[in-house]
């Protein structure tokens, strides 16, 4: 078979595999996705959503066939038959954190009633909306309430639609403090970045990755595998995952 004949075949056997995932893993899903495109030729189609809105859509019918997302909402998924059974692979763990706009005073984080007064003493907090299925905005929104200071915050709160939003709103300077997962607070602006939320108040999630309803089952097998190598494992750690 000649060289042209030969890249006219592989051609002819290329995946086009559909990812539906969580935000928070975007910067090392990119960096797996390129690698993996360039070294088997098939292309990859990323949509994006909060994990809220992976549920909704894969509710809706939407067909991908890898599905990235909170590990716990993944085996809901299956349990509901939403998507095929079986375990899903984990691809990293990551905690929620705090971001300061620059020139800001950083707030507290040592400790629970330190971080609350910080909370209190700033101009504008911005955090995920809850409705919108933010995995951070509905646990932030828990802690406030929980500290007794949701009323207190209201007026300065910055709801947004995913964690990416928030920190650019944190990144303009639009919003003095942002809380989202560390992954993201890396993406938009590495130097904002105070630390994780006391443990106390932490929420470590779980993302995973599980086969969707797709046709494209091949392609996303072999991308699933490239998503669990060892290569793969330090872009997510330098993305902030554990």
């Amino acid at each position: 078979m000649s060289a042209a004949l030969a890249a006219v075949a592989c051609l002819g056997q290329a995946a086009e595999i559909r990812v539906l995932s969580a935000a928070a893993v975007q910067v090392p899903l990119t960096e797996v996705v390129a690698r993996y495109e360039k070294e088997s030729g098939d292309k990859v189609l990323v949509e994006y959503s909060t994990a809220g809105g992976v549920d909704a859509k894969l509710k809706e019918g939407y067909q991908a066939d890898l599905v990235i997302s909170d590990r716990q909402r993944l085996e809901a998924l299956a349990t509901q038959r939403v998507l095929p059974s079986g375990s899903p692979r984990t691809l990293g763990v990551v905690q929620i954190g705090v971001a300061v706009r620059a020139g800001g005073k950083r707030p507290d984080i040592a400790s629970v009633e330190g971080f609350k007064a910080s909370l209190l003493r700033a101009d504008s907090v911005a955090y995920g909306d809850p409705p919108k299925g933010s995995t951070t905005g509905v646990h932030f929104a828990k802690l406030l309430q929980q500290m007794g200071i949701a009323e207190a915050i209201r007026p300065a709160a910055q709801l947004a639609p995913n964690g990416l939003a928030v920190m650019k709103l944190v990144d303009e300077g639009k919003a003095e403090l942002g809380i989202t997962q560390i992954s993201e607070i890396l993406h938009v602006s590495p130097g904002t970045l105070v630390g994780p939320l006391p443990q106390e108040l932490q929420l470590k999630t779980s993302y995973a990755a599980a086969p969707g309803t797709g046709p494209e089952q091949e392609g996303a097998a072999k991308l699933l595998d490239a998503l669990s190598s060892a290569r793969a494992k330090e872009d997510f750690k330098h993305a902030g995952f554990d």
